[in-house]
Formats: C-alpha cells, sequence, structure tokens
C-alpha cells in the first residue's frame, strides 16, 4: 500500500486510516481515491536579488476531500535569505482545484528552493478531521545585480590636487591681533551695574485662593447655564473651581487627578472630618454629570452650587484656626 505524502495533526494518522475497519483490505480503497496535491510554481524562472518573485498555488482535493483553512502557512525550518512578502487566501476553481498567490523576496544568488506550504484538509470518508498538505519541492534562480569578480568604480572621477591659497595663512595672525586686543579693551572696561527692576505681584497673586473661588462661583452662578440647557458645562465649571482651590490652598495636582486618586490625597492633605468626605461626593456628582449622562434638574444644579460655597466655608474655616 502506497501512504499518501501528509502531515496529519489530528487525532488520526493519514496512512492507517486507508486500511478499512474490521480487516478489510485497503488496497481496493486507496485506488478508489487518488492522492491530492499541492503545486507552488514560481511565475518565471529566474529573478534578481531583492525582486519580488510571485509564486502560483494550485491545490487539487479529491470529491471525497474538503478545505479546512484557506490559508495556505509556512511548514519546515524557515529558509535563510528569504522574506514571505504576503500570502493570498485559495480560491475554488470549477474543477475542483484551489487557486491562490504568494510573493517571495530573495536576497541571496544562485539556486535556491521555493517556500514550503502547507494547507489544512478533511479527508470525511476515512474519517480524518485535519490533516495537512504539504507543496511540492521547486527551485528558482536568483541572478545577482553585478557579475561575479571585483567590479571597477563607474561614475567616480580622481581626487585632484589643489594649490593652498595663500590668504587664510596671511589672515590668520592679523586675525589673532584682533582678537586679542579685544579681549583685552573689554577686561578693562568695568560692566555696568544694572539697577534691579521689582517685577509687579499682579491682583490675582495678591489675593487670597479662598477669595477667587467665591468670586469665581458668583461668576458662575450669574451664567445661569442650567437654565440655558448647559447643565453638564455647570457641573464642570463648579468641579473646577473646587479643584483649582485645592491646587492653590493644598499645593496638588488636583485637576490631573481622577476623582477617586483625589480622595486618597484628600484624607492625608485634609484634615479628618466630614468635609473630606462630603468633597469626594461632591466631585463624584460631577462625573456621573460628564461621564454617565446623568441629567438633574436645574434646582439640583443650584443646590450643588451651594455645596461647593459651603466646603469653601468649611476649609476657609479650618485654615483660619489652623487645623489646614
Amino acid at each position: 500500500m502506497t501512504a499518501i505524502p501528509l502531515r496529519v495533526v489530528g487525532h488520526l494518522a493519514l496512512a492507517p486510516a486507508l486500511a478499512l475497519a474490521g480487516g478489510l483490505a485497503a488496497a481496493p480503497l486507496a485506488a478508489q481515491l487518488p492522492d491530492p496535491s499541492f503545486e507552488s510554481k514560481p511565475l518565471r524562472d529566474s529573478a534578481t536579488i531583492g525582486d519580488t518573485v510571485t509564486l502560483k498555488l494550485r491545490v487539487r482535493l479529491t470529491e471525497r476531500d474538503r478545505l479546512v483553512d484557506s490559508l495556505p502557512t509556512l511548514i519546515g525550518p524557515p529558509l535563510r535569505g528569504t522574506r514571505l512578502l504576503s500570502v493570498e487566501l485559495l480560491t475554488q476553481e470549477p474543477d475542483r482545484t484551489y487557486i491562490g498567490f504568494a510573493r517571495v523576496a530573495y536576497y541571496r544568488p544562485g539556486r535556491q528552493p521555493l517556500p514550503r506550504f502547507g494547507v489544512a484538509f478533511a479527508r470525511i470518508v476515512q474519517n480524518i478531521d485535519h490533516a495537512v498538505l504539504p507543496s511540492d519541492d521547486g527551485w528558482i534562480e536568483i541572478v545577482p545585480t553585478l557579475p561575479p569578480g571585483e567590479q571597477p568604480l563607474k561614475d567616480i572621477k580622481p581626487l585632484e590636487r589643489h594649490r593652498w591659497p595663500l590668504w587664510p595663512w596671511l589672515a590668520a595672525p592679523v586675525l589673532g591681533f584682533g582678537i586679542l586686543w579685544t579681549m583685552a579693551r573689554r577686561r578693562r572696561r568695568p560692566a555696568p551695574q544694572r539697577a534691579a527692576i521689582p517685577v509687579p505681584i499682579s491682583e490675582t497673586e495678591r489675593r487670597d485662593p479662598l477669595q477667587i473661588a467665591v468670586e469665581r462661583l458668583r461668576e458662575i452662578e450669574s451664567e445661569e447655564w442650567p437654565a440655558r440647557g448647559g447643565i453638564d458645562h455647570h457641573y464642570q465649571a463648579v468641579a473646577d473651581v473646587i479643584r483649582d482651590y485645592l491646587a492653590e490652598s493644598r499645593h496638588i495636582s488636583a485637576r490631573e487627578m481622577t476623582t477617586s486618586e483625589l480622595r486618597q490625597v484628600l484624607s492625608l492633605a485634609l484634615p479628618a472630618g466630614t468635609a473630606q468626605d462630603r468633597c469626594g461626593q461632591f466631585l463624584e456628582q460631577a462625573d456621573l454629570v460628564k461621564f454617565a449622562g446623568a441629567r438633574p434638574g436645574i434646582a439640583a444644579s443650584g443646590e450643588y452650587l451651594e455645596s461647593a460655597r459651603t466646603l469653601l466655608a468649611e476649609w476657609g474655616a479650618s485654615h483660619t484656626n489652623g487645623d489646614g
């Protein structure tokens, strides 16, 4: 009995499967089932180093075979000096053959082997779920870009000798004397004393962060964004006032932190009590509006701004009493 040249990756080997169950002779069955074939052939006999070589892949299966995967894969050890550029899916032809193309590049001259591909298929009559059909061996001639031997360099002119001009050698002493004379004059001349100009402090820098936050809340309230449909903008602006106050008064990066990260920092930066707990809950309400799509009413938006004022008042009182 002649075994089919296949490498089986399933739970049953293909060669033993050619024998019928119960000890029947396998020769009639093997004669009825022809061998599938996998042909890999380049579209041209030779190519230059680095050129793209297109391979035509042709798979022929029997009537009782079916293709498991239409994408051929490389099998066997990788070829040295060869790069696989692309592999296309196999498409079925009317005569039960499958055609595909692969593109390869070679970087070594001489007679080079073609890459070995494999395609998975199943043979229903022999209860073979998964077998690999390898491609046939093939070769291609890779021609170097230059003929063998040492080749002379082209388009490169020989070096020409030119006489050095005399002016650099004559100008160097004069230039050096001028530099020394200039440095001597600067050394004798005292540097002018510049009076220090005081930098004016802006009004914002003089004011207390608590005063800035209170005035900002007053401006937000005058905008009346909830009544104009800007509830999300209202909540975000009020929350930013609290974050900016914490950044200025507590010297923490409140704008860059998430609410959970800020709550952890506040547990260390602020005194223990209800103010820090309400601050986390306060910022979470703005997160619900910004990220969860919550839409509170106009009255709730006003209460949110009043909550910000209450937090600022408690923090300001604790800072005045020396608790912060």
